[in-house]
């Protein structure tokens, strides 16, 4: 039993490793296999979050590696199953990665995917939160616009929170920025 836990071990190893080589070389910084998305630096966060090209590229390549599927320049000639696969797990991503963002500037409660790692945010995306990819954190109840989240349809909470998105980035980046 020893030696299966072992190989396992072993194995998620080298997927992680597979999986942020790029981001070594893209980031300078070392990545653990057990990061989750509150372990990511502010530079390497603010940098995922912006929604550009370059930050696509970089969760494809987190994605693809993990999963196997190559280097992230690939991404245009994968089969056409494993494009929406791979999009879907960095939209849902890019989700969980903004939703830290805006913990971390404590406009939104805790939740759990904060602390799940990366690796099993991608690895186990079909199989366990596909079907929790649309929803939301709560707003905190410090946040300015609490009162009106309160008063929302609790159906229309999730879109609340998305349309928050937007300025939560150019606030996350605000902060970062040294005085």
């Amino acid at each position: 039993m020893g030696k299966v836990l072992e190989m396992e071990e072993q194995k998620r190893h080298l997927t992680a490793k597979r999986g942020y080589e790029s981001w070594k070389r893209r980031f300078s910084e070392t990545f653990d296999p057990n990061a989750a998305p509150a372990d990511l630096s502010d530079a390497v966060l603010a940098a995922l979050i912006e929604g550009s090209e370059e930050s696509s590229m970089a969760l494809y390549e987190l994605i693809m590696g993990f999963l196997g599927l190559g280097k992230g320049p690939r991404f245009y000639s994968l089969e056409a199953a494993d494009i929406i696969t791979v999009t879907d797990i960095t939209l849902f991503l890019l989700d969980q990665l903004r939703f830290e963002s805006m913990r971390r500037l404590q406009w939104i409660e805790d939740w759990p995917t904060v602390h799940i790692p990366l690796l099993d945010l991608v690895e186990q995306f079909s199989t366990r939160y596909s079907p929790v990819r649309h929803q939301t954190p709560r707003l905190s109840t410090e946040h300015p616009r609490f009162a009106e989240y309160q008063e929302a349809f609790e159906g229309d909470r999730d879109l609340f929170i998305r349309r928050l998105i937007p300025d939560a980035i150019k606030c996350f980046e605000e902060k970062k920025k040294p005085r």
